[in-house]
């Protein structure tokens, strides 16, 4: 009997999670749509590429939505079982609330170890392909802020400036790169590379193509080289890539190696180690929201069920605004990065197991 029944308990809950993220997924595009609509009349982008620069974002909304899809399906699941007087006969055979509740909290952990995966893997390199097509198609008006990677200008020193259109942190390439050399306000030479690499072991950039133009005696003098040149530059992809690239596009692993090289170079930029914790803290979340579901929906057989989708809402409101403002306490350096955003889950956790004790069983 428990078998059939936990068998039961999940297959309800799968439909109503995959019911309701789908929803939130399309809500989420919906909006997002409407509110560039006006762009989007008056873009020349091609339709196929602005479709696919939404459908990029789908990855990362439906990690967005699945702790709230899963508390609401936690809440509609049990809450269907009262309602239909389900439950009464299950704990009418002798099976407690609680025990057939383990079925629900195995697949919340389940769920966790899904998200991070979900999180870097997929949803990273979504992110990266939605940042390269928009880049491509200039399609930095959908952002509030221009995207970081395109157009970098440096003053490397009083009569230098560099210029790099883009800048490709995993591989450590600068795409489209420009050395200029003022003397007295006066452009004397200037190099043009398409593309320049690091090199992790001589610790220098590269370049195997570049064109140099010098002006000597108002008169230009042209030269082109195709062999690797070492190009005299004062940072490394370290300073480059914490100018240019949103932690957001970078998975776990790529940011815990970043933040060992900034300990490394004794750089205190706590922004980096902030988000590298909060891949871990926010895939923990899936757990966190079913066990609230699910001490929010054992109630009352006769207990409405829209109580507890509103107070799930809430709490999936609280949850949310205390793990925001933790990150933002942890970029300033208030508070150590870890403690920054597990601090939440662990207040969540520790309420989520004395409500699920009191629950009536």
């Amino acid at each position: 009997m428990l078998k059939l029944a936990d068998k039961y308990i999940i297959t309800n809950f799968i439909s109503r999670v995959t019911m309701t993220i789908l929803v939130f997924i399309v809500i989420f595009l919906l909006v997002d749509i409407i509110e560039h609509l006006d762009h989007i009349m008056e873009s020349d982008i091609p339709r196929l590429k602005m479709f696919l620069y939404f459908i990029y974002t789908v990855p990362w909304y439906s990690s967005l939505g699945l702790p709230m899809a899963l508390l609401l399906a936690t809440v509609f699941t049990i809450g269907t079982l009262q309602k239909n007087n389900e439950l009464c006969a299950i704990k009418a055979a002798g099976v407690s609330v609680k025990r057939i509740s383990i079925s629900l909290l195995i697949l919340g952990v389940l769920f966790s170890v899904f998200s991070f995966y979900y999180d870097n893997i997929i949803v990273t390199h979504y992110l990266q392909k939605k940042t390269i097509l928009g880049q491509k198609y200039n399609l930095t008006l959908f952002k509030k802020n221009k995207l970081k990677q395109k157009n970098i200008f440096r003053q490397e020193s009083k009569g230098k400036v560099l210029g790099i259109e883009n800048f490709a942190f995993r591989k450590k390439i600068a795409h489209q790169v420009s050395i200029q050399n003022f003397e007295n306000g006066k452009l004397i030479d200037r190099l043009d590379t398409p593309l320049m690499k690091w090199d992790g072991i001589n610790k220098i950039w590269q370049s195997s193509i570049f064109h140099l133009r010098k002006w000597e005696n108002d008169s230009l003098i042209y030269n082109f080289g195709n062999e690797d040149t070492i190009l005299a530059l004062n940072f490394d992809p370290i300073e480059l890539t914490k100018k240019t690239v949103n932690p957001e596009e970078m998975n776990y692993w790529e940011l815990k190696q970043f933040v060992q090289k900034l300990d490394q170079y004794a750089i205190n930029d706590p922004k980096w180690s902030v988000n590298m914790h909060f891949k871990t803290a926010f895939a923990c979340t899936s757990f966190l929201m079913i066990l609230f579901g699910l001490s929010l929906s054992i109630r009352k057989p006769r207990s409405n069920i829209a109580v507890g989708v509103g107070v799930g809402l809430l709490v999936i409101f609280i949850y949310y605004a205390a793990i925001t403002a933790g990150r933002s306490l942890g970029y300033k350096g208030t508070i150590e990065p870890f403690l920054s955003v597990w601090l939440t889950n662990l207040f969540f956790f520790i309420v989520g197991i004395y409500l699920f004790q009191k629950t009536r069983s």
